[in-house]
């Protein structure tokens, strides 16, 4: 049991990892690594499942929903003018619920207080890729200080799910064998 939750808690870290890049990079090479990476995610998170309690595996579902919205939308995003609009407006279905999933994600018992911190790091990170998504629209300098705030939410993804790691074998391992 506890072998299987580090595993699928790399596997959602490493797929999140990679949609990150997304954010830095530029061009269909990005945009592929990103939808690799969401693959990635998305198994993780179904190896995941079985360890949690239900408001984690109801945090999971939507984590899982806005996985396949993020798929969705960068396919679109490889199809020129329209795709690029509908696949906008769907990443930001798929940011909005992964937003809730974080959230109801964090109310598990089966990280603890380590990975419920860790959770926090991820909705910072959020916010932090909210705030550079904004700066990024500005003329001049924009894209350049949105890649630091990328960056900058890349470290916290990575620093949010190794302490979810951390807290699921913690939980995994003082709980009793059955």
């Amino acid at each position: 049991m506890k072998q299987k939750a580090i595993t699928s808690v790399t596997l959602i870290l490493a797929g999140n990892v990679l949609t990150t890049y997304n954010n830095i990079g530029s061009g269909w090479t990005s945009t592929i690594t990103a939808i690799i990476g969401f693959i990635i995610y998305f198994a993780g998170i179904g190896q995941l499942k079985p360890v949690l309690d239900e408001p984690g595996q109801n945090g999971l579902r939507l984590l899982k929903i806005s996985a396949i919205l993020g798929i969705t939308s960068l396919l679109l995003h490889l199809i020129p003018f329209l795709g690029a609009m509908i696949g906008g407006l769907l990443y930001l279905a798929a940011f909005v619920t992964q937003l809730f999933g974080l959230v109801q994600f964090k109310k598990t018992t089966a990280i603890g207080t380590i990975g419920a911190a860790g959770v926090n790091y991820l909705l910072m990170a959020m916010v932090l890729m909210i705030f550079g998504s904004i700066i990024g629209l500005m003329p001049f300098a924009g894209e350049t200080i949105k890649a630091v705030f990328s960056f900058i939410a890349f470290i916290l993804i990575l620093w949010g799910w190794l302490k979810i790691q951390e807290g699921v074998v913690e939980a995994a391992t003082s709980a009793p064998q059955t």
